[in-house]
This record gives structure tokens, C-alpha cells and sequence, in this order.
């Protein structure tokens, strides 16, 4: 039956305002600031198979990969016959259509009238699941089983009775368990939202018209995306970037993406890029195809209802035994060096087709951080029985634009999430920040400059405890595009103003802290777009006045003669 317009759109929207609703129900009741603040979770909603239908506003690299973990689940290990009303399942597993550890998702269906409806979904980025290091991000494994507690898919609640067992056995093997089981408990307290929400518009609209109204929602995002393709120069375009290392070999890592689009449809082949290493810096396939699915769509038309039509025309060919198709037992915590990758590789290509709607590479890398302590310094609190963690992502700088400066500081690319507020951490954890500022000339040059990196000054305050760090762009710069200069690398420096300063890898492990230790980061900025002399001397002026730029690199950069000052 074919549901008319005005219904199709009120359902579909109110679809994604359950997803929305479970969204806010995490904001409101999580417990670790890397959720509560830094927003990294998301929400969605599935239709009975395991596709997704609607989606929270919230982080990229999550929505585009949660369809394959629940398809995996459903073909694997719970058949839809065997779901049942009050069932949640639970799963973390890399290798079953996750992507790193500390990410954990939760299904709860949604049954009406006996009929399987809907499935609720959240995933949460968790303060620490357990292996070698705090936080889970452990730059030195070389497998898996280092890297913290693995969750094949499990029923945490059956028929709406929790599995305290297990409940137990995650809180058994974490750092901070207080905060992972209030976390997970925010998680299946949304997916009680969205089981309502679903409910709800079962009772207004009837079982037959909801389900009528996901199957032509997605028919309607597939025909605008292959419409879109069919507007573009068929042909083949490609584009090659790097990793800097992976963190224990000091060789960069190579990442191809092979562009086809022909007759509505496009096709990415990553042929040709570099096997996975025996180190963290490896993604699974669904991590691949969520950074593809996300740079399709926000380069081609980001309008068009993000649901599984828009997944058909993309076909990806990604090699196993790569490090964008990892094997077991891979590590894969530091997945992100690559997925970021992928995208600044996709938009490279597809500068060829679409160069109004590309920017220059963006800073290219979640740049992860963890600061820990043993507790016995003061200053904060923050820990329970183990000490603290504090768990944060820094960004960069975003890409130039064809009419616009790329953005300053900005949560670009596959992630989409918020600053943590200084006060907040420094409330929390025995920590001080001494700088937060932007880093003058950081963006590269060009017709429309890159956006800036930023300086984060942090004074350590507890006794004792480490840093681990995941940054990349060290060495391999954001690259500016049809004439535009590169951004700059990243930086860490331990003790910056002191005698005894020390720079740091990107991928540092167990760096050892005391009291009064200082980290200082610098982040990458962003690529330039177009040549630098077609610069507006307006624009230069702004940037001069806002000590966005330095006068030295305006008059070297531009020949901006006003800056002899």
C-alpha cells in the first residue's frame, strides 16, 4: 500500500524524533563526561531487519555501523524468531559489526499488535573497558585481547529481566565501574524511550501504514542519491592519502580510494592500500564502510533522509587482511587514524567531480588523550575504587572552502562532538588548564585559508599516573587543494616552558606524569583552497586584526604589504 505524501513525511519525521528523544534521555542520565559532555554516543531506530530507518543527530562514524552489527546479530546468533518483548542485547565485538572496544551498543525490539515492528539501537563510547592501558587505548597491543573485554552479542536483559550476571562481569573487568554501568543503564533507559516513542505512532498510525512508511522512506532516500549520481561525469577518479605510522613502525600508511560512478551508482575500491599492522592503528570493515557511507553523503546532498536506501548505490570493494578490513585478531582501537583517512582520501577524489562541495583536508585524526591518576594527589575527584580516568578529543583545523575559510577548531568529518567544559574537568579530575587558545598561521594559505588548530595547556595535579595518547598528522599534513597550501602537523610537548621540555609521539604509551607536569597540544589545521594570491586583502585584514595570522605570513604568504607594521 502506498501511504500518502503528507503521511509519509509526518511519520518518517516523528521516526526521527524518537531517535531524538532517546538522544537526550543519554544526555540527561549518563554518567561519564565523555558521553554527558562530549556527546559520543548516538541513537537510531531499525526496521525488523536490521536496517536502519532513523537516526539521532549525533556522531557519523556510529549510525553509518550499527546496521551491521544488528544484521550480524540477527543472522548469527539471535534469529528474529528468538527476540522477544523485554529482550535487550548487548555487544561490543569488533569482529560482529562493531568497531573498537569502549564502543558498546544495545537493541531492544519493539513488538505490536505479536508483530515485530522496530528495533531500538544506542551506542556509547565508554570511559574504559578494561585491557592494558586506562581508557582501553592501548598503543603497544598487537591483538585484541589486550585491548580490553570483548562482548560477543548477549542478552543483558530477557523478557525485561536484567542479566545480573553479566552486569557483573563488565563492571568485574573495567577501571571505572560506577560510570560504565551507569553509562550502559543510561543506554537502555533511551531504548524504554524509544520503545514508546515507536508505540506511539503504532497506536496513531496502525502497524501496516508504519511499516508501509519505512519501506517507501527508503525507496525515496535511494532514488535521490542515484539521481545525484546520475548528475555527475561518469569515470574513474582516485585519491591516495596517508597515516604517519602506526605508533610502533615508523612507516606511513597508505590508503587508496578508487572512485567509479556510472549509471546511479558509485563504486569505492580501496585496491592497493597497505595490510593491517600488528598495532591499534587497524579498522573492521564496518568502520570502512561507515567513513564511506558518511563522505558519499555529506559531499554529494546531506539533505537526503540518512536511512538503508541511501547504502544501495555504494558498493565497496575493501580488501581483507587490510587496514581498512581488518582480520582477527587485530588490534583496532585507533581505527579512527584510519577512517579519517578515508574520508580526506574520498574528498580528494571527488574534487574532481564536485569541487564546490569539497573542502581541503580537514585536521584528520580524533585526536584521543588520556589522562590518569592514581588518586592520592587531590585537587578533584572524578574516581572511584581505581583511581580516575580522564577520557578527551581534541580537533583541528577544517579544510578551505570554495567561497569560504575552512572553520577554526572545528568537530569536522566522521565525529560531531562537543567540547568538554574546562570547568567541568577541572571539578572532576585533579587537572588545571593553563592554555586554550588558537595557533596563529596553522591554516594553510590560499584563496580561502584553513582553519586553525588550537594550543590546550593541561597541569597534571595527582601524585602520580600516565598519559596515552592517539594522535596522527604529525607528519603528513592536511593538503590544501587546486593551489592551496597545507595545514600544519600536530604537536605534543611535555613541559613546554621548562627546562626539561620533551616532545612526544603522536601515539605515546604509559608516558609516566608527576605532579606539575604540563601537557601541551598543538593541532593540525587545516588545508588551503585555491592559489593564495587570489586572496581578498579584506580577509588578510580580518585575520591580522583577530591575530588569526601573523604579519610576517600575511606579507610572505600573500605579499599583504599593509602588515609592515
Amino acid at each position: 500500500m502506498r501511504v500518502d505524501p503528507v503521511t509519509l513525511e509526518v511519520v518518517n519525521n516523528a521516526l526521527v524524533g524518537v531517535a531524538e528523544q532517546m538522544a537526550a534521555t543519554i544526555l540527561r542520565t549518563s554518567y561519564s563526561t565523555v558521553i554527558r559532555e562530549m556527546l559520543d554516543y548516538s541513537t537510531a531506530l531499525f526496521d525488523p531487519k536490521g536496517r536502519i530507518i532513523a537516526q539521532s543527530c549525533r556522531i557519523p562514524i556510529h549510525l553509518n555501523s550499527m546496521s551491521r552489527s544488528l544484521r550480524t546479530t540477527i543472522d548469527e546468533t539471535f534469529p528474529i524468531e528468538d527476540w522477544k518483548p523485554g529482550d535487550i542485547v548487548v555487544t561490543n565485538d569488533p569482529y560482529k559489526g562493531g568497531q573498537h572496544l569502549p564502543d558498546i551498543q544495545t537493541f531492544l525490539p519493539v513488538f505490536a499488535e505479536g508483530e515485530l515492528v522496530a528495533i531500538c539501537g544506542s551506542l556509547g563510547h565508554h570511559l574504559d573497558i578494561g585491557g592494558m592501558r586506562p581508557g582501553s587505548y592501548a598503543g603497544d597491543a598487537v591483538e585484541i585481547y589486550q585491548e580490553g573485554l570483548r562482548i560477543p552479542p548477549i542478552k543483558l536483559f530477557e523478557e525485561g529481566k536484567l542479566n545480573e550476571r553479566l552486569f557483573a562481569l563488565i563492571a568485574a573487568n573495567v577501571r571505572q565501574p560506577e560510570t560504565t554501568s551507569g553509562d550502559l543503564r543510561a543506554q537502555t533507559a533511551a531504548l524504554d524511550i524509544g520503545h514508546g516513542g515507536v508505540l506511539d505512532l503504532v497506536e496513531r498510525y496502525g502497524v501496516a501504514t508504519l511499516m508501509d512508511c519505512m519501506e517507501q522512506a527508503a525507496e525515496a532516500s535511494e532514488a535521490r542519491l542515484r539521481a545525484k549520481l546520475r548528475e555527475l561525469p561518469a569515470g574513474t577518479y582516485e585519491g591516495t592519502y596517508f597515516v604517519d605510522d602506526d605508533g610502533v613502525v615508523d612507516q606511513p600508511i597508505r590508503v587508496v580510494t578508487k572512485v567509479t560512478i556510472g549509471d546511479g551508482s558509485i563504486h569505492v575500491d580501496l585496491t592497493g592500500t597497505d595490510q593491517q599492522r600488528r598495532s591499534p592503528i587497524n579498522a573492521t570493515i564496518s568502520s570502512c564502510e561507515s567513513a564511506i557511507y558518511f563522505a558519499v553523503l555529506a559531499i554529494l546532498d546531506p539533505t537526503i533522509p540518512a536511512n538503508y536506501g541511501i547504502y544501495k548505490p555504494i558498493r565497496i570493494t575493501a580488501p581483507e587482511g587490510t587496514v581498512v578490513n581488518a582480520l582477527p585478531p587485530a588490534p583496532v582501537v585507533g581505527r579512527n587514524a584510519i577512517t579519517h583517512t578515508i574520508v580526506n582520501a574520498m574528498m580528494m577524489a571527488l574534487s574532481q567531480v564536485v569541487p564546490e562541495r569539497i573542502t581541503a583536508a580537514y585536521y584528520g585524526m580524533s585526536n584521543v588523550y588520556i589522562l590518569s591518576g592514581d588518586g592520592k594527589g587531590g585537587g578533584g575527584g572524578g574516581g572511584d575504587r581505581r583511581g580516575w580516568t580522564f577520557f578527551d578529543i581534541e580537533v583541528g583545523g577544517g579544510g578551505g572552502r570554495q567561497t569560504k575559510d575552512g572553520l577554526d577548531c572545528y568537530s569536522q568529518g566522521i565525529h560531531n562532538l562537543a567540547n568538554t567544559p574546562i570547568e567541568m574537568v577541572e571539578m572532576t579530575y585533579p587537572l588545571r588548564f593553563r592554555r586554550y587558545e588558537y595557533l596563529p598561521d596553522t591554516g594553510g594559505i590560499g584563496r580561502h585559508r584553513g582553519g586553525l588548530g588550537v594550543r590546550r595547556d593541561i597541569e597534571f595535579l595527582d601524585e602520580s599516573g600516565t598519559l596515552n595518547t592517539q594522535f596522527d598528522k604529525f607528519k603528513v599534513a592536511p593538503f590544501g587543494l587546486f593551489g592551496g597550501g597545507d595545514g600544519a602537523t600536530g604537536r605534543l610537548i611535555l613541559n613546554p616552558d621548562g627546562p626539561d621540555a620533551r616532545e612526544l609521539h603522536s601515539k605515546t604509551v604509559n608516558c609516566a606524569l608527576r605532579r606539575g607536569d604540563v601537557l601541551s597540544m598543538r593541532t593540525q589545521g587545516g588545508g588551503g583552497y585555491g592559489p593564495p594570491e587570489e586572496r581578498d586583502p579584506a580577509a588578510i585584514e580580518r585575520d591580522l586584526r583577530e591575530e588569526k595570522t601573523t604579519p610576517q605570513r600575511s606579507r610572505e604568504a600573500y605579499g599583504y604589504q599593509g602588515a609592515k607594521r
